[in-house]
């Protein structure tokens, strides 16, 4: 039997290799991103790998061997799940992998905007020893953290918060009200959430729903000196809209960790513009977590060949 995976960038892939080798299965890396080339050269494999490559409806209607398409990572929006679910081909991503990670860089975008901490060293390095010009400089002390969604991640980022003394309300209708209260987190409407947040973080999954979800309409139910953080997937922020927001002072500051397109072109809205804190799509990554993330990959992977049933699917609605 064979597995296959599209390009990577992880350093290696010997647990993967390992692991699938005791169960007879050998991993075949596909050098391309081309959904033809991948539906011709993955038709008999028993599970496909991915982590950045788009997989169509045309590539998935070619492999009728497949059991399940592994997404490395949280998000899972370049693999078509309807077609995957119709093929009966199960789509599994990797969720709790980077919890930490992502909550520690979301901290430090706040603590980093709130401080004013890239132009005050800017300005150090240029000579000066002042930071009066940099004001508003705020504590995170009794500010509100805005949660929209509130899953892993989101309930990790807010434990850090409340341990800076901010008080942390969410919007998230699948989240039960007791167990938001168990972590001191308030439920509110995401129009309440807008009026009271100081500070307002994205935890969403990118859908038809949610694409542009921060956009100038809801920018203007915010509060004019806003931070808004998106650690979550690209397209739920509109860049053009949020470049108008910080030259017409309609928020305070943005900071993104990943764009709707990556890497960026070199006239993206963003780039270059004061307040905007702009991270290569890093949020997820430490010496610890990648390769936690390769382990839980091929383990998923591994029960599904073995006739178990995964633990993290995404497409069972569509499941036939």
């Amino acid at each position: 039997m064979k597995a296959y995976i599209t390009p990577h960038d992880f350093p290696n892939l010997d647990q993967e290799t390992k692991m699938l080798a005791e169960l007879g299965v050998e991993l075949e890396l596909i050098n391309s991103v081309d959904p033809k080339v991948i539906a011709e050269k993955a038709k008999d494999g028993v599970a496909l790998f991915v982590q950045y490559t788009k997989i169509p409806q045309e590539t998935i209607e070619q492999l009728d061997q497949c059991k399940i398409i592994l997404r490395y990572g949280i998000g899972y929006d370049n693999i078509d799940l309807q077609a995957a679910g119709k093929k009966g081909i199960y789509v599994s991503n990797v969720p709790h992998y980077c919890g930490d990670e992502v909550a520690d860089h979301t901290l430090a975008f706040m603590l980093t905007a709130a401080r004013k901490l890239i132009a005050i060293n800017a300005g150090v390095h240029a000579g000066g020893w002042s930071f009066m010009q940099h004001r508003p400089i705020y504590s995170l002390a009794r500010k509100t953290l805005g949660l929209i969604g509130c899953g892993y991640i989101a309930q990790k980022v807010a434990s850090r918060a409340k341990a800076f003394g901010m008080d942390i309300v969410a919007y998230d209708p699948w989240l039960a009200q007791d167990k938001a209260a168990a972590m001191g987190i308030e439920l509110v409407s995401l129009e309440e959430l807008c009026a009271r947040a100081d500070f307002v973080s994205l935890h969403l999954p990118l859908s038809a729903e949610t694409y542009h979800f921060v956009n100038k309409a809801l920018v203007a139910k915010m509060k004019d000196s806003v931070i808004i953080m998106n650690t979550a997937r690209g397209a739920l922020v509109n860049a053009a809209d949020m470049r108008e927001a910080l030259l017409d002072n309609k928020i305070g500051m943005i900071c993104l960790d990943v764009l709707e397109t990556e890497p960026p072109e070199a006239n993206h809205p963003l780039i270059g513009l004061e307040g905007a804190i702009l991270t290569p799509h890093s949020a997820y990554y430490s010496e610890e977590s990648l390769p936690a993330l390769q382990k839980m990959a091929v383990e998923e992977v591994a029960r599904v060949i073995r006739g178990e049933r995964p633990l993290s699917p995404v497409n069972l609605k569509w499941w036939v």
